[in-house]
This record gives C-alpha cells, structure tokens and sequence, in this order.
C-alpha cells in the first residue's frame, strides 16, 4: 500500500519540522513501508533550510507559493498521480509582533477551500489559544486572521472536510536567544506575579498532529488545547535553574520597561496573557479542561517547562524564526 500524502506547510519552520521528525522517528522503526510522506512545502526549494530536509527518506521538498492559490491548486493537481493528498498540516508563518495579518488569513481560507475540493481525509490548522472563544471579538492581527480561518474551517466542516484544529500556548522556544531574553524581563516586569502563562514546547505540537494523523476519527472536528504546563514567570525562573543550574537569560529591568512603554504591541502581547489568565482563572471557558485532555490523547507526554529547559541544554538556537527582531521592537514597528 502507498504511504498517505501529507502537505505540510510551514515545513521548514519549527512545527512543520517537528511533525516531519516524528512521524520520520515512527517510519525508521518500522521495517515495512511508512505509513506516511511529506510534502514540505517552501517558497525556495534550493534554501538552506528545505535542502536539509531532504535528507529524510520519506519527505519530498516541494516549491510553492501560499499566497497564489494558483500555485496551490498545481500541487493538489500533481499530487493527484501519488494518490491524492490525504492529510494537511497547515503552519502559517507569524508575521511579527503587530503586524498586519490579512495574507494570512487569505492563506489560510484558501488551503482549506482547496482541501475540501480535493476531498482531503485529515485536515489539520495550527492556530492559537487564546483562552477560549469569548473574547474573539477583541482580537486583532494575527490571532484575529487564525480567529477567522477556524471560523472557516469549520464552516467548512458542514460541506465535508474533515477538521481538527490545534490551539498551542505560548512556545517555550520564544526565551531563546537574543529576543528571549528580552521576552523573559519584559513578561517578569509586566505581568502581575501571580499571572500564569500557558506553555507549550514546539516540538510536542508536531506529536500532537502526528496523534491526529495516526487517529483521525478519534480527532474528528475536535479542538485540541496544547498545554505542557501553566505557570507564573517565578516558576518558570525557579524550573530553568533546577533544569540547567543557570538563570534564565535575561536583560535589565529598566530596558524591559522601556519596550513596554514605548511598544504599543509589547503592551497589548502583556494584556493578552493577562486576560488569558483572568479567563482561567475564573472558568469562563469550561469547555478548555476537555479539548486539553484531548491534546494529551494525541500525545500524553507533553513536555513541562524543566523537561524543555533540560533538553535543550547544548542545543544550538535558531534566531528570528518568529519573525521578531530587536530594532523593530525598538522602533515600535513589532
């Protein structure tokens, strides 16, 4: 039997990378065929970053563009001679910090239109929790176009495409590097001590959707809360340093304060996590407790944030993957 096409978008970024290690993991284990391939999506097939991935048996690196639906249609057409797309894993890159995101959006709708078309079994959107669905209206950028593209999905769900959507918290994989370190003293000065922020590592959102690959009916038009663990900044401060026997790199206070008095979007990130935690805190989404209970059926050894920190000891760190630089902070542009 042939193995299941999976599109992956996002492929060279760190969830589309993570589901292609995982289910690459679960292929190398087995002596018999895989039970899936990818089909890494990237704008630039001859980049870095795409030419790594061909070193995986079971991943095909493949050019398109996700702001032409043109471009995308070509690779449901082609793929058609391989089977047909059975899966979809749909990543769309942050555009940063207060920018707008209406491509994104457009990117997003038209990938599910186009799966619905081809009658694709498993269609999976990597969105964002934001505490559940009361405040959606608040929203604005980039949670506002992933707010509009569930919305989609799921309107596309009654037609016949069958969705699963995951809601990760907020990625471990943002205290790395140069802008971690000014992520962890900007959220240690900004939020309340007491406030808790959702944490998830990237690398367990590509185990969740491998979950849902494997399993598809189990996960059927359900939202999946990735959660590894809720805790304050002290806590996570106090989980870095049992982990590694380091602080958790940080800048000084005064400049911390000074990206948040003079960056509107530093401001409005801090009263996200604040109205999050409010929410929680007050079980105005009771409907959260089961769709994180469902992400840990996906995969129930979701990382806490001593394990991430432990683990990623040594590592090297890819800088600018969130699209988040130092001079736009500066400026107020991010």
């Amino acid at each position: 039997m042939n193995p299941k096409l999976i599109l992956v978008t996002g492929a060279t970024g760190k969830q589309g990378r993570a589901l292609i290690n995982t289910l690459g993991s679960t292929a190398s284990s087995h002596d018999s065929e895989p039970d899936f391939h990818i089909l890494a999506l990237t704008r630039k097939a001859s980049s870095p970053a795409a030419i790594s991935l061909t070193s995986y048996s079971h991943v095909s690196v493949i050019e398109g563009n996700l702001d032409s639906a043109t471009s995308l249609r070509k690779i449901f057409e082609d793929a058609k001679s391989q089977g047909g797309i059975w899966g979809v894993f749909c990543v769309l890159a942050y555009p940063g910090l207060g920018v707008n995101a209406d491509h994104v959006e457009s990117q997003g709708k038209v990938l599910a239109d186009l799966a619905l078309e081809f009658s694709v079994s498993t269609f999976i959107f990597s969105s964002a929790e934001r505490g559940g669905e009361r405040d959606d209206s608040q929203t604005t950028l980039d949670r506002l176009a992933k707010v509009r593209i569930e919305h989609h999905i799921r309107d596309l769900g009654v037609k016949g495409l069958p969705w699963t959507i995951l809601r990760p918290g907020f990625f471990m994989e943002n205290y790395e590097g140069t802008i971690g370190a000014i992520a962890t003293s900007v959220l240690k000065v900004g939020l309340q001590p007491t406030t808790t922020i959702q944490l998830i590592a990237a690398e367990d959102i590509g185990h969740v959707a491998a979950g849902v690959f494997k399993n598809p009916e189990i996960f059927h038009q359900q939202i999946l809360c990735l959660v590894g663990e809720c805790c304050t900044m002290k806590q996570q401060q106090e989980a870095y340093k049992r982990a590694t026997g380091r602080s958790m790199p940080e800048v000084p206070g005064f400049i911390a304060r000074m990206l948040i008095f003079i960056n509107g979007h530093t401001k409005e990130l801090i009263a996200d996590l604040e109205r999050f935690h409010k929410i929680r805190e007050e079980g105005a989404a009771p409907e959260r407790a089961a769709q994180i209970a469902m992400a840990k059926k996906a995969y129930p050894a979701l990382q806490d944030f001593e394990s991430w920190a432990r683990s990623r000891q040594g590592q090297n760190r890819q800088e600018g993957w969130n699209n988040v630089s130092l001079m736009k902070l500066v400026l107020g542009k991010q």
